[in-house]
């Protein structure tokens, strides 16, 4: 969903104001027939009353002003036993929203130390970023976690498909902050979810500072036959 404009442009201050207008949208949507065999299997399915479950994944993101606080706390949401989330991925933006003349694709540390997730009372990760500074250049682990999530996220090896991001451009243009949520324990499972995101900084946030957590949620839908048709339940 789009926010606006100006939160897609980027702008010398010399220019005048820009404007995002689409002239076509086309949408590919592809199309399967199936073969004669897998028709009538598709038939007897539908004649038998089945149910077919389909997982997908889901990706959303928020909003949150940050307080001028060394300390904070987010409550992200509530997911219910159907939803699992698996991937939390935030970044800082200060003083953004609806400037053309600042880089939106350009986010902040905020001189963080620390922050993990808590999903109810289980956290992750479970040891502090110990000696995080990003001001002395000690970032190596969130690095890392960040560097890792496109190969553990597509399970592709590392020498195939990397982050192609440097220790360097992640410190200065793009410190996201990762977390590998997707081992969870079984009550967790099987429960409502509460998410909460919890940070430490060594000075005062900047003022206009937002969050952009996005969370990677695995769902599932049901194709529910009626002997005649299919349909979807949610």
């Amino acid at each position: 969903m789009r926010k606006g404009d100006s939160d897609a442009i980027f702008r010398n201050n010399a220019a005048d104001a820009g404007k995002v207008i689409f002239t076509k949208l086309s949408w590919y949507v592809p199309h399967v027939t199936p073969n004669l065999q897998k028709k009538l299997a598709l038939y007897k399915t539908i004649e038998s009353k089945s149910s077919l479950p389909v997982g997908y994944r889901m990706i959303q993101c928020d909003s949150i002003p940050v307080p001028q606080l060394r300390n904070f706390t987010w409550r992200l949401s509530v997911k219910s036993a159907l939803e699992k989330p698996r991937w939390i991925i935030l970044a800082f933006q200060t003083d953004k929203s609806g400037n053309q003349e600042h880089n939106p694709s350009i986010s902040y540390h905020c001189n963080l130390t620390n922050m993990f997730v808590m999903l109810n009372s289980r956290r992750y990760p479970e040891i502090d970023y110990v000696d995080t500074n990003f001001t002395q250049q000690k970032f190596s682990r969130v690095y890392g976690d960040a560097a890792a999530f496109r190969t553990k996220f597509y399970n592709v090896e590392e020498l195939i498909s990397s982050a192609n991001i440097t220790p360097a451009d992640y410190n200065e243009l793009f410190p996201m902050f990762v977390f590998d949520i997707s081992k969870q324990r079984e009550k967790l499972k099987n429960s409502v979810t509460d998410i909460q995101i919890k940070a430490q900084v060594t000075a005062n946030v900047a003022a206009n500072t937002e969050a952009f957590p996005v969370v990677i949620i695995d769902k599932s839908l049901i194709f529910q036959s009626d002997g005649q048709k299919m349909r979807v339940e949610y």
